[in-house]
This record gives C-alpha cells, structure tokens and sequence, in this order.
C-alpha cells in the first residue's frame, strides 16, 4: 500500500516538474515572439549586383510619390519618343536600322515604342499603340527622321477620389519632329493627364531562359505601376511658367 503510494506520489511530482518546465517553455516563446514581432525589418539589403541599399517596410500597394513621377517620364519618354533606327551609343559606330515591330493593323512601330507599350494596362495598350503607330507612319518621312520627346515639368501625384492607390499625374512636355529639311527641328506641346494605378510586379524569372519581350516586361513594370489613361490638360488647369 505504501509502495502504491509512493508511485503515486512520484507521478504527481514528476507531472507537476514537467507542468512547470512546459509553462517556462511557453513563456520564453512567447517573449521572443514578442520580442521579433517589435523587431523593425532589416534596413539593408544586398542586391544581386553585389551593392547593397536601403529598405524600409511599406504597404504592398504603397508607391513613393518620386516612384511614381520617375515612371511616368521614363514611360513617356520610352512612348513618345520615335526613330526607325537604333543609335549605336558609340561615337564614330554608324546607328543600326530598327526592324520594328509589325502590328495588326499592318504598320510598324519602332521596338523601343513597342517594348515600352508594356506599361500601359491591357484593355488601353492595343488600341493605343495601333493609333500610335499610325501617328509615327504619317510622322517620320524617312530613316533620318525622329521624335524626341521631352518633358518640362512633372507634378506631384495627387489620388483619384473613391480610387485606392490610383493616381493623375499632370504632365507638360513636347515631342520635337527633326527631319532633313528641318534640322532645328518642329516642336508639338505635349499637355497631358496621366493616370496611374499600382499592380503587382512580375515575378523574377532568374534562372530561366528570357526572350527580349518578356526582358522588357520585367523592365518596364518593375516598379509595380501601370497607365491606365491619359487625357488631354484641361485648359482651365494651372499650367507651370
């Protein structure tokens, strides 16, 4: 009887040890929960090139207002700027002719025009580029002939009312026509609304095979932002001297 009580009694106690020794367990997870929950996000990290930058944690849809107005110039400029050869980017190098890219509508539109199509949204990019190409076939009259666009003034995104993460982009530019006849070239104002929207980047494709397109793809909307319209400047609206 006694022996049944002292096994009992054991039982009890070593119950009662490994009770206590769990709650300590439970406790100290719970503090370095805790503890990494409260943690701020690493500030720096190393990019694939070897350099390394600074980070700090932003909402998924969240853009830099800076983010924003560097994509618009950078798209527009990519859109709006036409040649139908390839500049060598080498002094003395002759330029190369571009083949182009040839749409539905039977014309062509320069590559660098085409690859930086990718942009804009799906239901405005085909439509929008065949009127483009349409516009540069009636523009360029020969292989020497280009556009340049540039812009004189970008403004600070400002959000479309009931839109979360959408954004209008005023925009005051021009492209300048230079031809062979016209080598001071003949500026066209370019007065613009643009709206922008935030998308999913494209998923890193490192260590697959990459045609130029899909290069251009991953290019073009890795900052996460798509146009979905432009409109013309309202002439009502403030225009900066």
């Amino acid at each position: 009887m006694k022996a049944a009580s002292g096994l009992v009694g054991g039982f009890v106690l070593a119950t009662a040890a490994v009770g206590v020794v769990l709650l300590f367990f439970t406790l100290w997870n719970t503090q370095q929960i805790r503890y990494l929950a409260e943690r701020p996000a690493p500030s720096l990290v190393q990019l694939r090139d070897g350099r390394t930058i600074h980070v700090e944690a932003k909402a998924p849809y969240a853009r830099e207002p800076e983010v924003i107005r560097r994509f618009v110039a950078q798209a527009l400029q990519g859109l709006f700027t036409w040649r139908h050869f390839i500049p060598s980017g080498t002094p003395g190098q002759p330029d190369s002719p571009d083949p182009g890219v040839t749409l539905s509508n039977r014309l062509r539109l320069p590559t660098g025009v085409f690859q930086t199509g990718f942009c804009l949204s799906e239901d405005l990019r085909s439509e929008f580029l065949r009127q483009l190409a349409a516009l540069i076939s009636k523009t360029l009259s020969g292989r020497s002939s280009q556009v340049l666009f540039t812009t004189s003034f970008v403004g600070e995104p400002q959000a479309v009312a009931g839109r979360e993460h959408h954004w209008q982009v005023t925009v005051i530019g021009q492209q300048v026509v230079y031809t062979p006849g016209r080598l001071e070239g003949v500026p066209l104002p370019f007065n613009k609304e643009i709206y922008v929207r935030a998308v999913d980047p494209p998923s890193s494709m490192e260590g697959f095979p990459e045609t130029v397109f899909e290069k251009a793809i991953h290019q073009t909307r890795a900052s996460g932002l798509e146009i979905y319209a432009i409109q013309s400047l309202s002439k009502d609206r403030f225009v900066p001297q």
